[in-house]
């Protein structure tokens, strides 16, 4: 299986999770500050959404503060720890061994990021409890961001899934998933 990935996300590995105590002592007392349909799981992932960069960073540091680990070092490289923070275009902040990123089309079209415990291969997908796209993180965030891009960014090209940016005066190319699959416009 494998979790929706939608705005600012948290994502907690719960077998490393349930080896620390603290650590499901500090998500039991922060669970109560989430609105439902921010959570969703599955056999081996917790994914957290938010809607905005700052409330995402001030619950991950109140997770670290409990006692989960955001990043490790291992062999001289900065790792994910326990959990690792995700964006729905896929970006991560930091290499996570544990982690798959991958990216489905559903039945309406709608182009959705969804993350499993390696090796995993994503067949289902769990989703927040009465999920609609109208009402989710993933339509704002990505409503949010193209605003955004169209402002600090040009539209170099597309294809049906994904569309790239450049920085308007500089080199800097982004490339980011679409919301809906479509044939490709060149703007």
């Amino acid at each position: 299986m494998s979790v929706l990935v939608e705005g600012y996300s948290i994502i907690i590995n719960k077998e490393k999770a349930q080896q620390n105590p603290k650590a499901l002592e500090a998500l039991q007392k922060v669970q109560g500050n989430l609105h439902p349909m921010a959570i969703c799981a599955d056999q081996n992932l917790l994914r957290i959404g938010f809607l905005r960069l700052e409330e995402m960073q001030a619950f991950g540091k109140q997770l670290i503060e409990g006692g989960l680990q955001e990043r490790v070092e291992v062999n001289g490289e900065v790792q994910a720890g326990d959990m690792v923070l995700v964006t729905q275009f896929g970006e991560l902040e930091v290499i996570c061994p544990w982690l798959q990123i991958g990216f489905q089309k559903m039945k309406d079209g709608t182009l959705i990021c969804l993350a499993s415990l390696k090796p995993a291969q994503a067949q289902q997908a769990a989703f927040p409890k009465g999920w609609t796209l109208e009402d989710s993180i993933l339509q704002s965030y990505y409503e949010g961001r193209m605003a955004y891009m169209d402002e600090n960014y040009d539209r170099i090209d597309e294809d049906p899934s994904f569309m790239r940016f450049k920085e308007k005066g500089g080199d800097k190319v982004v490339k980011l998933v679409k919301l809906h699959y479509s044939q490709a416009d060149v703007h």
